[in-house]
């Protein structure tokens, strides 16, 4: 076989794969909240607060492939492929389906060309929750890579079509140069142990971190590093190599063809190659309502682990830190050729080589070893894995509508010995339930280049995803493929204890398990939450205190309401319950009273003179008397009690309101008999006194003697004599009044003559006045023409008539 050619076929044997990232990350289900597991690969805290207590995989599957060189491009598709629907025309004449080489486009573009192919195998792998903040797990798988990095275009084309070809293809008789390329295969297993732990509790702001320990186990490697060279094609079997700066490695593929090979070999001290690593994580979630899913139980506040707490949760982890270390002495190999000088390689093809051994001898012989080891390191694929999950709590979506997004980025350098992972970013929808789950991951993969579209569906415990769904189902044109599976069982956590009347007290403690009660009395009622039971309440829907058996005592004062004659008001209890404001022995509600102290025998109120007639309604307050009197005596005994008596202390007849009646004028004729009480006169002149004959002739001869001017009120000058002697007499007598009263006869008007007589009146008591009498002894009045004392009909009569009539009065 040509050395040359197998070296470089080899690089199409890698596949046309992509990345080991997701063969470590499987983007469609390692979001899931109900991927267990398969989670913890992409971030270890991811199974810590987990829905499920317990996960066991029992094993899952992946398969990658991407290059950037060649398309397959087909005229079916992988999935008519797989259901056997490939139209005859592209079968033999025995049913076989063909693929021909034409199939295999090549990109020429000058520019370098990436290849990587990956599987891997998870074997049985368990996850239990350890408490609240605690969950361990304990995984293992296989993993096998083969990836070509930053292959020149030259080195690649020759790949394909061999050196035979050189010429077709240009690349013959020249100076080729390789700025330096990558060629490896890895595979090895690797047993996790996993824990991780929740560094809050259930807080709005909360987070959660996880380490995963790793041993490695080597199974293989191979590995070309080329840091620069140059060469020349000549022809089928001859090239020209410069500059030669490369270093490999290999493990020899008999290792597995002894005799007396096993599985242990792996763990022993015949090894191949062991090693360690790590992956380490943390996890935040924003928890809005973080406070909602926590609920009391037993008298302790719990949280409830069965559902998404978070609205938001952002995660960030490396992964796949560490290496490993192959050293065996028979099977392991390494070496770093010459790094100058030109090598001729002619007849290649009579060039053999069946064992590490015989490799080393090649590379000796035409590259001149210049170093060589049995033993070298291959690190595991570095990188930093961020992800984000956001859920929808609207009604619509019932919170199983969730948005991810997941971003990996190698970590590895070029020129690093071992496999490594490929940078995408990715967008991911999915609806996600208990038993099922449906996801639709967006890719920009493959170092960010490509944009592709994949699925997952998890349907009970089985798990069926690519990340890559045109390169499975409906392309013709494939540059890469992804398929993987899963089958695992999740026990998912339930709350600590049954409550089958939801009132916060377990089963098991609940004393009345077939009725809501409250944990202070062991799940048995107290509707009115008086922490008195309601089995011993006797008022069970009232609040009350427990040594008025659950009644209550509004106004605090003792006495219980249904006795508290007076409830809203504190009282003792020798009145019920009811106030006494004034002390006074008599409660308010009875106290005609309030703020006064008084007897009880007056409702409380006061009696000053203590005879049974309360001070309001007693009109002799501080005189003692019958309550039928309103609290008032008869002093003085004249039957007239003294509230009516105007004289209370002497007795008088009662229609003098109780008072003796007087004799003003001591003329021994009392006042209520005397005509003239204030002046003195005979009883057989009712008191009054009897004007004497030389008095009468006075007043007569004054009435006599008075003339007036015909028509006026002018008093004619030879009455003035006696009317000066009828002053004289009124003036001497303090007690006598004189009336006067003023008429006319019937000549003329009626108003006129009122009006005349009036003045006539007048006239003569300012006259009198004049001569000292007092005005208020004299009353006057006139009556005009309405009281004749004769015939107006004569002279005579008129002249009568017309006249002011005197008499005197006493007081």
């Amino acid at each position: 076989m040509k050395p040359v050619r197998v070296f470089l076929t080899a690089l199409l044997l890698l596949g046309l794969a992509r990345p080991a990232a997701r063969a470590q990350g499987w983007v469609g289900l390692a979001n899931s909240n109900y991927a267990g597991t398969n989670g913890l690969f992409q971030n270890p805290s991811a199974i810590a607060d987990s829905h499920q207590k317990f996960y066991i995989s029992l094993g899952g599957a992946d398969f990658n492939f991407y290059n950037t060189y060649l398309q397959l491009d087909m005229p079916y598709t992988p999935w008519q492929v797989v259901r056997n629907k490939v139209d005859n025309q592209y079968r033999d004449e025995y049913g076989n389906i063909l693929f021909k080489r034409d199939y295999l486009k090549e990109t020429v573009n000058g520019k370098t060309k990436f290849a990587t192919a990956s599987a891997e195998v998870r074997l049985p792998a368990f996850m239990v929750s350890i408490g609240p903040g605690y969950a361990v797990a304990l995984s293992s798988r296989v993993r096998g890579f083969v990836q070509a990095v930053n292959v020149s275009e030259p080195v690649a084309r020759l790949a394909r079509y061999s050196l035979d070809e050189a010429e077709r293809l240009g690349l013959a008789k020249q100076v080729l140069t390789d700025n330096g390329f990558n060629v490896s295969a890895n595979a090895f297993q690797e047993i996790n142990l996993t824990v991780a732990h929740t560094f809050s509790p259930n807080v709005e702001h909360f987070f959660k971190g996880g380490l995963t320990a790793k041993y490695l186990v080597g199974m293989g490697s191979a590995y070309v590093n080329n840091e620069g060279a140059s060469y020349q094609v000549y022809g089928a079997d001859s090239i020209q190599v410069r500059d030669r700066r490369v270093t490999y490695g290999s493990t020899d593929y008999r290792y597995y063809q002894r005799n007396d090979f096993k599985v242990g070999d792996f763990f022993g001290s015949n090894r191949l190659g062991r090693g360690f690593g790590a992956d380490v994580g943390i996890t935040y979630e924003w928890r809005p309502t973080a406070e909602k899913y926590e609920y009391k139980m037993d008298g302790e506040t719990w949280t409830d682990h069965t559902v998404d707490k978070y609205r938001l949760k952002v995660g960030v982890a490396l992964v796949d830190l560490g290496a490993i270390e192959y050293n065996n002495a028979d099977y392991v190999r390494q070496a770093r050729l010459g790094n100058s000088g030109t090598v001729q390689w002619g007849s290649l093809d009579t060039l053999k080589y069946r064992s590490l051994a015989e490799v080393d001898n090649l590379m000796q012989k035409v590259l001149n070893i210049n170093s060589k080891s049995k033993k070298f390191t291959t690190v595991l694929p570095a990188a930093l894995h961020l992800n984000a999950d956001y859920r929808f709590s609207q009604p619509f979506f019932r919170n199983k509508f969730f948005l991810g997004a997941a971003w990996t980025q190698n970590l590895l350098m070029d020129k690093t010995v071992g496999s490594r992972a490929i940078s995408s970013v990715a967008l991911i929808p999915r609806l996600e339930f208990k038993q099922a789950e449906l996801t639709f991951p967006v890719m920009l993969a493959n170092n960010y280049q490509q944009l592709q579209l994949g699925a997952m569906v998890r349907l009970g415990p089985l798990a069926v995803g690519s990340d890559n769904l045109g390169g499975v189902f409906g392309a013709t044109t494939i540059s890469g493929y992804d398929v993987y599976a899963s089958l695992g069982w999740g026990l998912g956590k339930t709350k600590p204890h049954k409550d089958d009347d939801k009132d916060g007290v377990s089963n098991a403690l609940d004393k009345c398990p077939k009725v809501k009660g409250v944990w202070e009395f062991q799940g048995c009622p107290d509707r009115d939450g008086d922490h008195v039971p309601d089995a011993t309440d006797v008022c069970p829907d009232t609040p009350g205190l427990a040594k008025f058996k659950g009644c209550p005592d509004t106004d605090k004062d003792g006495t219980q309401d249904s006795e508290d004659e007076c409830p809203t008001e504190p009282g003792p209890a020798k009145f019920k319950g009811c106030p006494d404001g004034d002390g006074d022995g008599t409660p308010d509600k009875y106290d005609q009273c309030p703020e006064d102290r008084g007897p009880v025998e007056t409702k409380g109120c006061p009696d000053r003179d203590s005879d049974g007639v309360m001070d309001q309604n007693d009109k002799c307050p501080d005189t003692p008397g019958p309550a039928d009197h309103f609290g008032c005596p008869d002093t003085d005994a004249d039957t007239l009690y003294d509230n009516e008596d105007e004289c209370p202390t002497v007795a008088g007849p009662v229609e003098n309101k109780g008072c003796p009646y007087a004799d003003s004028d001591n003329d021994g004729v009392l006042d209520n008999v005397d005509a003239c009480p204030r002046t003195p006169g005979p009883a057989s002149n009712k008191g009054c006194p009897v004007l004497k004959k030389a008095e009468i002739k006075i007043i007569q001869t004054a009435f006599a003697n008075l003339e007036f001017e015909t028509g006026k009120d002018i008093i004619r000058k030879k009455s003035y004599p006696s009317l000066n002697a009828l002053a004289k007499l009124i003036v001497g007598r303090p007690t006598y009044i004189l009336q006067l009263a003023g008429h006319t006869d019937n000549v003329g008007k009626p108003a006129a003559n009122l009006l005349l007589s009036q003045k006539r009146t007048e006239a003569v008591k300012r006259y009198l006045v004049s001569k000292g009498v007092p005005d208020s002894h004299i009353t006057t009045e006139w009556f005009g023409q309405t009281k004749p004392k004769a015939s107006n009909k004569t002279a005579a009569g008129r002249a009568r008539n017309r006249r002011v009539d005197m008499k005197v009065t006493f007081e």
